[in-house]
């Protein structure tokens, strides 16, 4: 798991978050995975379905409060266009990852949003 994300939920007693975050993460993977090796194999495929499937639950009880994050990323200086974790967990097939760049590009975003929340909850917590 991404260290920084691994941190803050070791203080947030939140089992949504966790396992969204670790699906999460599980997905980021293979999302670089499958761009760098510019192919796709069946197991990868299967585990993107498993994955995307887990995610678009628990992201649709998440979206609202992602958002106002994901709003405020950059990507190399620019605002996110788009809500970039519907721009990976919305494609049909993991192939959609074999030399895609901008899906790449959407990863940052994303992660940027997921620890902005975590570190939201701490505040409201503490």
């Amino acid at each position: 798991m991404n260290p920084v994300t691994q941190s803050l939920l070791r203080q947030l007693n939140d089992p949504q978050l966790h396992a969204f975050a670790a699906d999460w993460d599980l997905l980021t993977a293979l999302v670089i995975e499958i761009y760098q090796q510019k192919s796709l194999t069946v197991a990868q495929q299967a585990r993107f379905f498993e994955a995307q499937a887990r995610l678009q639950s628990s992201y649709a009880a998440l979206a609202a409060e992602l958002e106002p994050h994901w709003r405020a990323a950059r990507v190399k200086g620019d605002l996110v266009v788009g809500d970039p974790f519907r721009a990976i967990i919305d494609k049909p097939s993991a192939k959609e990852f074999v030399e895609n760049w901008d899906a790449l590009r959407a990863l940052p975003a994303a992660r940027e949003a997921l620890n902005n929340l975590l570190m939201s909850k701490l505040e409201t917590q503490g």
